[in-house]
């Protein structure tokens, strides 16, 4: 599995897009469109063939085709270090998390930073009327803040502006 550091970002200067009549840029303008989708029942092993090399790495749906949360390399080296012998014949079902973790397209990109500061920068799943539009990657993310010189430890809603170096 290719290393998160090694992988290439978008380039956001191409896709800006802001908060109607705010100025804040939203979720829309940096997420990537959905490249896989992967169901519950197909095992760990399928969905490793299925995101090899892929940024954001799969859609999980569920048996009614509903959109459920990601399935990402990272969670599959997780699950095959807990359980190397058989994580591959596991269904992806064991990988649906209780609380899943999802944005609007319309949601400001602050809302992903507020996530980030209360876990690890994964790559979010973005819905828009409960269907599957996007994933916004944590590497996009912060490309944009270094990019308006936002700080990522700022509060959610108040951008704290670094400043510049003598």
């Amino acid at each position: 599995m290719e290393p998160f550091s090694s992988r290439s970002s978008h380039s956001l200067t191409a896709r800006s897009t802001s908060f109607p009549g705010s100025g804040m840029t939203t979720v829309r303008a940096l997420m990537t469109p959905i490249r896989r989708r992967i169901s519950v029942t197909q095992s760990l092993g399928e969905a490793a063939r299925l995101i090899d090399g892929v940024d954001g790495g799969a859609v999980l749906l569920d048996l009614s085709h509903r959109p459920v949360g990601l399935i990402t390399e990272s969670d599959l080296a997780e699950r095959a270090a807990r359980h190397p012998e058989r994580w591959r014949r596991m269904r992806c079902a064991c990988l649906v998390k209780s609380t899943a973790d999802f944005l609007a397209p319309g949601d400001p990109v602050e809302c992903a930073l507020a996530r980030y500061r209360t876990g690890d920068p994964l790559p979010l799943l973005v819905l828009d009327r409960m269907q599957a539009v996007g994933t916004l990657l944590p590497d996009d993310v912060f490309a944009w803040c270094l990019a308006h010189s936002i700080s990522i430890d700022a509060a959610s809603g108040s951008r704290s502006r670094r400043l510049p170096s003598a």
